[in-house]
């Protein structure tokens, strides 16, 4: 119960004066053995005071790669047993070199359709030879226009080293003895990080300028060599 605050008297507490003293009674007294009344609510946070939502960084970007581009293809022959060998398309690009091994299904069509062709000319043994080795570098030529990673995921058997990883190409010129004439062709040895590989292919300037402007002063080709259409000797 409350009291006045001035004599001490307990009083009604809807009372506005004190029924012993008539003092006024504007803000009653509590008594130590009741509770005080419950303290009002907080107001309500106003809008500028709530916390903000953290604001997220943005990503970091993450560097791009330099774009790989094919710079040329070159034919390759891997020996086998019994005059036989694999052939692969060696695709240069401006950071690896692509082997990308020519399946006997893809070989199949390629010369299949070739000597059709060259029969259908009346071309001899030599001529439908001849033929078919154009058709099956002709077939090559799609790598240029394909996307490097294309390439290496065609068949199981490619493979690629990296163009930081190359320390010497050594050119080899031969001679090879084919009914009446001397034909000649290149032995690459391409000798790497990863080990050498060794592969055949015809005598081909192109080839040769072709590994010069992306390999340089790596490329060793015979002292003194001269072909018909460029001077690539040292």
């Amino acid at each position: 119960m409350p009291y006045c605050g001035n004599c001490g008297s307990q009083i009604d507490p809807n009372a506005k004066f004190c029924g012993n003293c008539g003092a006024a009674l504007n803000k009653p007294t509590f008594s130590s053995s009741s509770s005080p009344p419950p303290p009002p609510p907080p107001p309500p946070m106003q809008a500028s005071m709530a916390q903000a939502p953290p604001k997220m960084q943005p990503a970091t970007p993450m560097p791009q790669m330099s774009s790989e581009s094919t710079v040329g293809v070159i034919l390759f022959r891997k020996p086998k047993s019994l005059g036989r060998y694999d052939t692969y398309t060696g695709v240069v690009t401006n950071q690896r070199l692509i082997f990308a091994q020519m399946t006997s299904e893809m070989l199949t069509a390629a010369v299949q359709q070739s000597r059709e062709q060259a029969k259908a000319e009346g071309k001899g043994f030599w001529g439908q030879w001849a033929d078919q080795f154009k058709a099956t570098f002709g077939y090559t030529r799609r790598y240029l226009t394909m996307p490097p990673s294309v390439i290496l995921a065609e068949t199981p058997g490619n493979f690629a080293l990296s163009n930081n990883t190359i320390s010497e190409i050594k050119v080899k010129l031969r001679d090879i003895q084919r009914s009446n004439e001397v034909l000649h062709e290149f032995t690459v040895e391409i000798h790497s990080t990863a080990g050498k590989y060794e592969y055949n292919t015809d005598e081909n300037s192109d080839y040769v300028k072709l590994l010069k402007q992306v390999y340089g002063e790596r490329v060793k080709t015979p002292f003194g060599y001269f072909s018909k259409t460029i001077n690539i000797g040292f």
